[in-house]
C-alpha cells in the first residue's frame, strides 16, 4: 500500500520531483563527465610518460664532451643520460616549416613512440619523423626528406612515423596553439650527416633520483650557470598538468551548483508535501503504521528519485562527456591514446548524492512524523506567521504590500527564488565575459602589445641581420631565461631584452602603457608569485651567465605569453649582461625577405594571431556549457519554485477572486513579485558572475596572464536574459490562475 501511496505522491508532486531528477542528473553528469575526461587524460598521460621513459631534467650548453657525459652516467644520483645534438631546420619547398632535428646514437630516455615504421636505430642513414607534422604534410614512410640549415642540406628517408614525449604539447617560440602543418620534430642518426665530424652533443637529458635534478646535474658537471629544465617545467608536462587541473575546479564548481539547487528543492519539496499531509499521517498512524515505518516511506520519496538522476547522470556523463571534449584536446596535445576514465571510488557518487539528500530528508521528516495520530488529526496545523511591514510601507499599493508580506512569510522560497536567478545571471555574466575576454586578447596582444608584423629567428650572418634589418625597419630582440633569487629558492623565469619600446609595448592595464630606463618591468604573475611590488629590488641574473645583477622593479606589466622579466638593450649591457639577439622584429618589407625565407625562420602576425583564434573554438564550448547551464538551471529552478508558489497560494487567490480580482490583476500581482526577485538577483548574480570569471581565469596555466576585458553590452546581456527568462516562466506558471476552482478551494483544508 505504501509503495502505491509513494507513487500517487510523486504523481502529484510531479513537478518538484523532475526538478530534483533534472538537478541531480545535470550535477553527476558534469562531475562524472568532466571527471571521466580529465582522470582519462591525466592516465594515459602519466601511462605514455612512464612507459616512454621521460627524461627528468635537460640540460643546454654550447658543447657537452664525453667526459661530462661519463661523468652524469657514473654518478649516484643518476640513473641514465644520454647526449644529442638539437639543430632547428627546415624543409626544402617550404618556407614558413621549422622541424627540431635531434641527432642521437641511442633513444632510451624520451623514446619515441612508433607509429609507423621501425624504431629508431642509429646504425640506419634515416630519419624519424614527427607523425603529426607527416599527416598535415601527407609525408609516408619511405618518402625523400629534405631538410635545410642555413647553406647545408641534409636529405635521409622516413623510416619511422612517431610521437615524442617531449613534443605532448609542441608549440614554436611565442606560438599559443600547436600548427602541426608547419613545426615538429625530427630524429636522426649522425651518420646521416655531410661530415660525422659536425656531430656534436650540446643537449642533455637525464633521468636522476632525486626531484631537485637542476642543482644535482649543476653540482656533477661543476657548471653552477648551467641552463636545466626540470620535468616540471617543461611544457609537455606543465601544461598538460595545468589543464587538468583547470578541468577539474571547472568541474566540481559546475557540479556542486546543480547538486546544492537540488538540495534545496528537496527541502522545499518534503516540506510542502508532509505539511499537506498532515491528516494522511494521522490516519495512517491511527491504523498501526509505526513512525519507523512511515519515515522510511517518506525518505524513499526523494531517496528514488534522487538515486536514479544521480545514476542515469553518472552514466551518460561518463559516457558521453569524453567524446565531447575530447576532439578540441587533441588539437592542442598529441597522446597516443584518448579515453575517459573514472577511479573506481567515483562510481559511488550516486550513492554519496542519494545519502545526503536522504539526511536532509531525514531532518525534515522527524520534525513532521514526532507527533501521535491524535495531534496529526486532532491538534492545528502551524499556521503563518502575520508579517508586519514598516509604517513607510503603508502607502504601497495593494498589490505590493501583499507580495512583501507573502516573501516575510516564506523566506525560504523567496530565497531559493533569489539563488536561482543569482546563479543563471553569473553563468550568463561569466560566459559573454569570457567570449569578450579571448576575443579582445588577440587584438590586444598583437596590434597594441606587440606592434610588429614579423618576427625572424635562426638568424643569417652579421650581413644577413643588416639587410633584414633594413628591409623590415626592424630591431633586435633578445630572449631567454634567466633566474631570480627568492630567498633560499631560485625561480627561473622568461627573459625578453628589446632594444626599445617601438615594437613591444609595457603595458600597465589594458589601456595604458609605460616605458623602463635603468630598471626591469616585471610580469604580473610574476610579481605576485614572487610577493613583490613596484619600486622593489630583485637580484637576478639571465641562465647560463654567472653575473648577479640586482634591479630595481619599474614597472609590473600585463603580457598574455611570457612572464618574467622585461629589461631595455641599455640597461642589460650596463649591468654587465652580453646581448645576444635571438630574433629580428619589424614591419613585412614591401619587397619580400630577399631569399632569406628557406635560410631562416620568419613568423608573421596572421599566424600568431591564428593561435588565440584556434583557443577561441575551445573557449567556444565553454561558453556554450555555460550557457546551457544557466538556462537550465534558471529555468528549472524558477519553473519549479513558480509551481510551489502558485500551489502554495492556491487558496489565497481564490479568496481574492471571490473579492472580485479578475484574473489578469491576480497574474499581474503574482508577475510582480517574480520581477522583484529577480531584479535583486540580477544585482547580486553580476559581481558573482564577476567572480566566477576571474575564478576561471586564475585556472589557466602560470605561462600565461589573460587580463580581463568586458563590453558593456555584456552586463545588458546577462542581465535583460535572466530577466527575460524570468519573466516567460512566471508568464507560464500565471496562466493556472482562470483555472482556479474557487468552491474547492475554500472548502478544502489547508
Amino acid at each position: 500500500m505504501l509503495v502505491r501511496k509513494m507513487l500517487r505522491d510523486i504523481g502529484k508532486n510531479k513537478v518538484q520531483f523532475a526538478a530534483v531528477f533534472l538537478m541531480m542528473f545535470f550535477g553527476c553528469f558534469l562531475y562524472s563527465g568532466i571527471t571521466g575526461e580529465w582522470g582519462g587524460m591525466k592516465k594515459h598521460f602519466d601511462d605514455y610518460i612512464q612507459s616512454q621513459n621521460l627524461a627528468d631534467a635537460w640540460g643546454f650548453d654550447t658543447v657537452f664532451s664525453q667526459e661530462e657525459l661519463s661523468a652524469l652516467r657514473q654518478d649516484s644520483g643518476v640513473d641514465e643520460a644520454e647526449g644529442r645534438m638539437a639543430v632547428p631546420m627546415g624543409l626544402k619547398g617550404g618556407d614558413d616549416i621549422v622541424l627540431d632535428c635531434y641527432f642521437a646514437e641511442t633513444n632510451n630516455i624520451s623514446k619515441l613512440y612508433i607509429r609507423e615504421g621501425i624504431p629508431f636505430d642509429s646504425s640506419r642513414k634515416g630519419v624519424w619523423l614527427d607523425a603529426s607534422f607527416a599527416e598535415e604534410n601527407h609525408i609516408r614512410v619511405g618518402d625523400e626528406l629534405h631538410l635545410t640549415y642555413q647553406k647545408m642540406e641534409i636529405t635521409g628517408r622516413v623510416l619511422g612515423l612517431a610521437d615524442s614525449p617531449e613534443y605532448i604539447y609542441g608549440v614554436r617560440d611565442g606560438d599559443m596553439m600547436p600548427d602541426h602543418s608547419i613545426y615538429g620534430f625530427v630524429w636522426a642518426s649522425p651518420k646521416i650527416l655531410p661530415d660525422e665530424n659536425l656531430f656534436s652533443v650540446n643537449q642533455i637529458a637525464v633521468k636522476t633520483r632525486e626531484k631537485e635534478s637542476r642543482k644535482q646535474i649543476r653540482e656533477i658537471l661543476a657548471k653552477p650557470d648551467l641552463t636545466v629544465i626540470q620535468a616540471k617545467d617543461h611544457p609537455t608536462v606543465s601544461m598538460v598538468q595545468d589543464e587538468i587541473k583547470q578541468h577539474k575546479t571547472i568541474g566540481s564548481a559546475f557540479s556542486s551548483a546543480f547538486l546544492l539547487i537540488a538540495v534545496m528543492i528537496v527541502m522545499t519539496t518534503m516540506h510542502r508535501m508532509l505539511k499537506n499531509q498532515r491528516t494522511q499521517i494521522g490516519i495512517l498512524k491511527a491504523l498501526g503504521f509505526g513512525r519507523t515505518k512511515l519515515l522510511f516511506h517518506y525518505l524513499s520519496h526523494s531517496g528514488i528519485i534522487c538515486f536514479c538522476g544521480a545514476f542515469t547522470g553518472c552514466v551518460l556523463g561518463y559516457r558521453l562527456m569524453p567524446e565531447i571534449i575530447y576532439p578540441f584536446m587533441k588539437t592542442v596535445y598529441v597522446l597516443p591514446h584518448w579515453s575517459g576514465y573514472l577511479p573506481s571510488v567515483y562510481l559511488l557518487l550516486p550513492v554519496f548524492c542519494t545519502l545526503f539528500c536522504v539526511a536532509v530528508s531525514f531532518v525534515i521528516c522527524r520534525k513532521y512524523l514526532k507527533e501521535n495520530a491524535s495531534e496529526c488529526l486532532y491538534g492545528e496545523e502551524n499556521v503563518k506567521r502575520t508579517a508586519h511591514l514598516p509604517k513607510i510601507c503603508r502607502h504601497l499599493p495593494f498589490s505590493s504590500r501583499w507580495n512583501l508580506r507573502d516573501v516575510e512569510r516564506n523566506r525560504l522560497r523567496s530565497f531559493m527564488t533569489l539563488c536561482g536567478i543569482l546563479g543563471c545571471t553569473a553563468l550568463l555574466f561569466c560566459a559573454f565575459s569570457l567570449y569578450d575576454t579571448f576575443r579582445n586578447l588577440s587584438d590586444w596582444t598583437f596590434t597594441k602589445q606587440q606592434d610588429y608584423e614579423c618576427k625572424i629567428t635562426d638568424l643569417p650572418d652579421e650581413e644577413g641581420q643588416k639587410e633584414l634589418l633594413l628591409r623590415t625597419d626592424g630591431e633586435y630582440l633578445m630572449e631567454g631565461m634567466a633566474v631570480i633569487q627568492n630567498g633560499k629558492k631560485e625561480k627561473e623565469v622568461g627573459l625578453t631584452v628589446p632594444e626599445s619600446t617601438r615594437y613591444i609595448k609595457l603595458a600597465d592595464s589594458l589601456d595604458t602603457f609605460t616605458r623602463i630606463d635603468e630598471g626591469i618591468a616585471l610580469s604580473k604573475k610574476t610579481a605576485d608569485s614572487l610577493g613583490v611590488k613596484k619600486g622593489d629590488s630583485i637580484t637576478w641574473k639571465p641562465s647560463g651567465d654567472g653575473e648577479w645583477m640586482e634591479s630595481k622593479i619599474e614597472a609590473i606589466i600585463r603580457t598574455p605569453l611570457s612572464q618574467g622579466i622585461v629589461i631595455m638593450r641599455k640597461a642589460f649591457e650596463k649591468n654587465g649582461g652580453t646581448y645576444a639577439p635571438a630574433a629580428i622584429i619589424g614591419v613585412e618589407p614591401q619587397k619580400g625577405f630577399g631569399g632569406y625565407e628557406k635560410e631562416c625562420s620568419i613568423s608573421h602576425q596572421g599566424e600568431l594571431t591564428k593561435g588565440i583564434d584556434s583557443m577561441m573554438e575551445g573557449m567556444i564550448m565553454m561558453i556554450a556549457l555555460l550557457v546551457l547551464g544557466a538556462v537550465i538551471l534558471g529555468g528549472v529552478m524558477l519553473y519549479n519554485l513558480g509551481v510551489l508558489s502558485y500551489l502554495e497560494r492556491y487558496r489565497e487567490f481564490a479568496t481574492m477572486k471571490v473579492l472580485g480580482f479578475g484574473d489578469r490583476k491576480i497574474q499581474n500581482v503574482m508577475i510582480e513579485q517574480n520581477v522583484w526577485l529577480s531584479a535583486a538577483g540580477i544585482l547580486l548574480g553580476l559581481p558573482a558572475g564577476y567572480g566566477l570569471l576571474v575564478y576561471m581565469l586564475s585556472t589557466i596555466p602560470d605561462s600565461m596572464d589573460v587580463p580581463i576585458y568586458i563590453r558593456g553590452i555584456s552586463w545588458l546581456f546577462s542581465a535583460a536574459g535572466t530577466l527575460v527568462l524570468s519573466w516567460l516562466i512566471s508568464l507560464a506558471v500565471s496562466r493556472k490562475i482562470p483555472h482556479i476552482n474557487m468552491g474547492e478551494a475554500l472548502k478544502a483544508k489547508e
